[in-house]
């Protein structure tokens, strides 16, 4: 279970990036979309793998919680901003806005990566 956990979310964290830098340096495109948001399903299917086996193993730290919460939150907003602009067609419009938002979420996401990581790592550190 956390070994799944931890491949969904490492698969989340290679598809956000591609999406994330690639679509600021060649602007958003549907390619873009698709890998956004199949980033945030990784997202969500480690991060539901990890609740599971913190509420069998024990609970995660606050701090850790809040910063995943708002960091998976954070991308559920990233993406529809990018849908929307897909649907609508005004890409170039949002492009200026999705990029501006973008590293600040992007960064965010990273930040919970890495607690939930040095959180598991000191907890592996503490059991042996």
């Amino acid at each position: 279970m956390l070994k799944i956990g931890i491949i969904y979310m490492n698969l989340a964290l290679l598809f956000y990036t591609y999406a994330v830098f690639s679509g600021r340096r060649e602007g958003l495109h549907l390619k873009h979309l698709i890998v956004f948001g199949v980033g945030l399903l990784f997202d969500y299917l480690g991060t539901s793998e990890m609740s599971v086996y913190a509420r069998l193993y024990g609970k995660a730290p606050e701090w850790h919680n809040l910063t995943g919460i708002l960091s998976l939150a954070g991308m559920g907003f990233h993406f529809l901003l990018a849908l929307a602009a897909s649907v609508a067609r005004r890409a170039e419009r949002v492009n200026r806005t999705f990029h501006r938002v973008s590293l600040t979420i992007y960064t965010l996401w990273c930040v919970a990566f890495a607690s939930g990581a040095v959180a598991g790592m000191g907890r592996l550190m503490v059991r042996h």
